[in-house]
């Protein structure tokens, strides 16, 4: 019994020590159940809004609805804790939420106040249910649709009811209106060419499109937001172009293919859903080529801009860069062909001209003579005119050739002068080496091919010539001449005849004459040399007709022969006495041949004499002497020969005086030889014969002829092959169009004219300025044919002087 009561009263007391904790947590549990919401809406923000968009009138969304924890009821905590104070504890529940979650959505109110009905769909819930079970591991789905008829924000709530309480979460549905969206494609630079001229320069760029968010509708028109130039001539500096205005277009955007222009369209460019097109940008006058890069930008009403680069590049012709450069090549064979061929030949035609006129002023007022002479230097000079006119011999003139006139002129004026004093004197008084001299100046001025030094030397000895002095000198020395063969004569024939006429006749003469040039008297003393030399002439006449009328004859000579001999000599000397009224020198000479024919035919005899003696010769001293004789008759002859008929009369003497010496030796061949020889001795055989420097006598040897220069024709211009100067312009252009396009292959790949931003007037310029560069530097290539010719062409070597 008392283990019966004592039991209740310890089940009371532990009662009572559990039913306190067991109240304070029944009093937590219901506040922290509203404290901490235990469902939560995916995607709702801090504030527990729900925002959603769509671009389309029906509305259809699916939201997921979360359970974050699982809440308990009272009293299965008091239960836990009784069991728990107990030494038990019960096992908790799985995480679902009991009695589930009813999802209600209220209706969307418009901005304008309108309510729109929104059909709320649990699709874990049974059919026609709107309450679903949800645990923290299977959330609930809610399919909302509806239909927003207008633009803009529709506001509402979404209730979720369960066991433990009711969560409210704000609904924000906004309707976007459907735009399309629209991408650029990547495209690359566009280029364009600047044209042939001056005017401003229009270009094109083609920026491809795509619509990408599959939506029908417009764009607006494009905008060019900015446009920037990178000039060929300005390196990488960036300038703000200067252009007159800028177009839009579709491309393939009108009904017939063509082009449609949207710059001015109001309401914008239609794109079509995943639909694509090209937008053509045409940019019109623009500055000049060079690089412009740019951005266009494209606006789509309630949608965001597309922007979009591009490069143009803008560049010239390179046909034009091609004949800047043969501009510049065939300026600079202008340059060069006016410096070196046009203007030279012009100014060494002003040369010609006034050289032609001074040589006039030089003519006029001369003699007939010296008229002629100046004649012939006007023609050379209108020679040297005529030929510089010429195309092609033209540049064979050169200053040289012009230079040569100077000389020629300055020698023609002192052969004038000298030419004029000599004319002014006699005849008899000219002196023949002044005589000489201009004649030989004379021929030097009538040839066109005088070297300029000999022009010079004889212009040097013509200023030193004194015609007076000359004169006097010219007596002077025949009157020596004279004088000296008359001393010869007398110191060889001692007190003969000869002797004898020629110191009471001859010397006296020679005398006075020596008297009168004393005194200057130069007339005087030519009228007493003359009568001196007729003289002298007379006295060897006489002694030589003396000698052939001799009746005795010599050896070897028959009185027929000797008759003949004698008539022969005697006509002779009539005819030199016949002809020394006129001219003593060609008497002169008559009697000298006459005298060659009288001892030639002595020298003949006397070496008939000599064989015949040589055959009766009976010793070898005597055959010795008589070849003795024999060569002193041989160096006769060669004196003969050579026109020295006194000196071969001297060795005839000599050969009959060894002949005499060696006869002597035999009394027959004595006999023999004074049969031979006639009464009257061997002196009386031949006269007294005068050296041969006797006056006007002697042979003038010519002078040897001048070398040839075989030289010479290798540098002769005519020569060469060449083109008549009638083609002689088409060969010229031939060169020059070949040449100059190889400059022009050069400058096109050096200068980069195919680049497509080259052009601008620094590039013009250089292209320009590379031809006429290149051809200036190349100097002989542009040339031409005439240029290669006076290269190739040697001047002419001028003769040896004589």
């Amino acid at each position: 019994m008392h283990l019966t009561c004592a039991r209740p009263a310890v089940i009371h007391a532990a009662w009572g020590l559990v039913r306190l904790p067991a109240l304070l947590l029944l009093l937590v549990l219901p506040w922290r159940a509203g404290a901490e919401p235990a469902l939560r809406v995916a995607g709702a923000s801090a504030s527990n809004e729900v925002k959603l968009r769509t671009a389309s009138e029906d509305f259809r969304h699916v939201l997921r609805v979360d359970l974050l924890s699982a809440p308990q009821a009272a009293s299965d905590v008091a239960v836990a804790g009784g069991v728990a104070a107990a030494g038990g504890a019960a096992d908790a529940v799985d995480g679902e939420l009991p009695g589930g979650v009813t999802v209600l959505v209220d209706p969307l109110q418009s901005q304008d106040g309108a309510q729109v009905a929104l059909r709320a769909v649990v699709k874990e819930a049974e059919a026609g249910s709107a309450t679903a079970p949800i645990s923290t591991r299977r959330p609930l789905h809610v399919e909302l649709t509806g239909r927003l008829p207008v633009t803009g924000d529709y506001t509402g709530q979404v209730v979720l009811v369960h066991a433990g309480g009711r969560e409210t979460t704000a609904l924000i549905v906004t309707r976007l209106q459907a735009v399309p969206t629209v991408q650029f494609v990547a495209t690359s630079p566009a280029v364009t060419s600047a044209g042939w001229g001056w005017s401003s320069i229009d270009a094109t760029v083609r920026l491809p499109f795509k619509e990408t968010a599959g939506v029908d509708g417009y764009v607006s028109v494009p905008q060019l937001l900015q446009l920037q130039r990178k000039a060929p001539d300005m390196d990488s500096a960036l300038i703000q172009p200067r252009f007159q205005r800028v177009r839009f277009s579709l491309e393939g955007g009108k009904p017939d293919g063509g082009d449609l222009d949207v710059t001015a369209t109001d309401g914008g460019i239609p794109v079509s859903a995943h639909g694509s097109g090209a937008l053509l940008v045409h940019l019109q006058g623009l500055d000049g080529p060079g690089e412009y890069t740019g951005s266009v930008r494209m606006a789509v009403r309630s949608g965001l801009p597309v922007e979009q680069p591009f490069t143009l590049w803008v560049g010239s012709p390179w046909l034009w860069g091609a004949l800047l450069i043969a501009a510049g090549a065939v300026s600079s064979f202008g340059v060069r062909l006016y410096s070196q061929r046009i203007r030279p030949r012009t100014l060494r035609l002003q040369r010609a001209m006034e050289l032609h006129r001074r040589i006039q002023a030089l003519v006029s007022g001369q003699a007939a003579r010296a008229r002629e002479v100046g004649q012939a230097l006007l023609g050379q000079v209108a020679g040297l005119a005529s030929e510089i006119r010429r195309p092609v011999r033209g540049i064979r003139v050169g200053d040289d050739a012009l230079a040569a006139m100077e000389p020629r002129m300055r020698l023609y004026g002192a052969w004038c002068d000298a030419s004029r004093k000599l004319e002014a004197l006699p005849q008899e008084l000219r002196p023949q080496q002044a005589s000489a001299l201009l004649a030989e100046v004379e021929g030097a001025l009538r040839a066109e091919d005088t070297a300029t030094e000999q022009m010079d030397g004889s212009l040097a000895r013509v200023r030193e010539l004194d015609v007076d002095g000359l004169a006097r000198a010219g007596l002077e020395a025949r009157l020596q001449d004279i004088d000296r063969q008359a001393h010869t004569l007398m110191e060889q024939h001692g007190d003969d005849s000869l002797s004898f006429r020629l110191k009471y006749e001859l010397v006296p003469l020679l005398t006075s004459v020596r008297h009168e040039l004393a005194r200057g008297a130069l007339e005087a003393g030519r009228h007493q040399l003359e009568f001196a030399r007729r003289s002298y002439f007379d006295i060897l006449c006489e002694e030589l007709a003396a000698a052939v009328a001799s009746r005795n004859l010599p050896r070897g000579f028959t009185e027929e022969e000797w008759e003949a001999l004698s008539r022969q000599v005697k006509t002779l000397l009539e005819r030199a006495r016949e002809r020394a009224s006129t001219s003593v020198d060609d008497a002169v000479r008559m009697y000298q041949g006459a005298h060659a024919a009288y001892v030639r035919q002595l020298i003949v005899e006397l070496r008939g004499a000599v064989d015949d003696a040589r055959q009766v010769s009976e010793s070898e001293a005597q055959t010795q002497a008589l070849d003795e004789v024999e060569e002193r008759l041989r160096e006769a002859m060669g004196l003969l020969v050579a026109e020295s008929s006194h000196l071969a009369a001297s060795k005839y003497g000599e050969a009959r005086d060894r002949f005499v010496a060696a006869s002597q030796s035999q009394r027959s061949a004595r006999s023999i030889l004074l049969e031979s020889l006639g009464p009257g001795g061997e002196g009386a055989a031949l006269p007294a014969t005068p050296p041969p420097t006797a006056p006007g006598g002697g042979r003038i040897p010519s002078l040897p002829d001048a070398p040839s220069d075989a030289l010479a024709a290798l540098g002769d211009f005519e020569g060469m092959p060449l083109p008549s100067p009638r083609h002689m312009w088409l060969v010229e252009l031939g060169v020059l169009a070949l040449l100059t396009t190889v400059a022009v292959a050069l400058g096109l790949q050096l200068l980069n004219v195919f680049s497509p931003t080259w052009g601008g007037f620094g590039a013009g310029m250089t292209a320009f300025l590379w031809g006429f560069g290149l051809h200036q530097v190349g100097n002989a290539t542009f040339e031409g044919i005439t240029g290669l010719l006076t290269r190739v062409e040697r001047p002419a070597t001028p003769p040896p002087a004589a």
